[in-house]
């Protein structure tokens, strides 16, 4: 190998010497690339943080680079947008959005609002239900008479029949509720229509039934198989609020 600079051999064992890193990779006396030891021993290897060039790539490579930074600022320059720019494009979009839910909204609305109305029923203690939706029936009050006391209240099962409509009698829900529950003919079965004697049942949508029985038909009575289709079911739960004057 000869030295690019002064055209002599090269001997790597015993002279100092250094390649260039750029595209000519020739190799140099380190004497006439005018580097002392310590110079030497920064750029060459096992030194991975720093490299040698000779003048002319080191020449080629500061032109290449101003070059190449001009043609990378300009582009970059052109296309970033000022961040106000971006912040109301979001506004704009989020305020668009906005105003469709609110669009669909508004005519959810009107297109429901002449078209649902009340049930009216005579389920004690329950919220209202509006037509085509279900609700669960709610605890039944102590405004409904009591039936009568000589039924053992420990043996006592009390059942909240529903649904049902405003002309149905006490005693054709009787008859209903045997046949059903396969009851004997002895066998005493309380029902009490829950409408009040000043209300037309006629006006109602329908009407509820408290069933008194003995607690053995607790697990047929609470199966949805038993009754005829339409007619909801619950336990009667009773609820006690007795009233009391204030004190003064």
């Amino acid at each position: 190998m000869e030295c690019k600079k002064c055209l002599l051999p090269v001997v790597t064992k015993d002279q100092p010497h250094i390649y260039c890193n750029a595209l000519c990779a020739a190799v140099y006396h380190a004497a006439c690339v005018k580097l002392n030891t310590a110079e030497l021993a920064a750029v060459s290897p096992p030194n991975k943080n720093s490299c040698w060039m000779c003048d002319e790539c080191l020449v080629e490579f500061v032109q290449w680079r101003k070059e190449h930074s001009e043609k990378i600022k300009e582009p970059i320059a052109a296309t970033v947008p000022e961040p106000t720019c971006v912040l109301q494009r979001d506004v704009d979009e989020l305020k668009a959005k906005v105003a469709s839910i609110l669009s669909v909204i508004t005519s959810h609305e009107n297109n429901h609002s002449d078209t649902t109305s009340w049930i009216r029923h005579s389920t004690p203690n329950s919220s209202r239900q509006k037509e085509g939706g279900t609700s669960e029936i709610a605890n039944a009050s102590d405004t409904a008479s009591r039936l009568p006391d000589s039924i053992c209240v420990d043996e006592n099962f009390d059942l909240l029949l529903t649904n049902i409509d405003g002309s149905v009698s006490e005693e054709e829900v009787h008859l209903m509720v045997s046949r059903c529950l396969g009851t004997l003919d002895n066998e005493r079965i309380n029902v009490r229509k829950l409408v009040p004697r000043w209300v037309d049942c006629d006006a109602l949508d329908y009407v509820s039934f408290k069933v008194v029985l003995n607690r053995k038909w607790k697990s047929a009575a609470m199966m949805s198989s038993t009754w005829p289709k339409n007619i909801r079911f619950r336990e009667f739960k009773k609820v006690r609020c007795p009233w009391k004057p204030d004190i003064l």
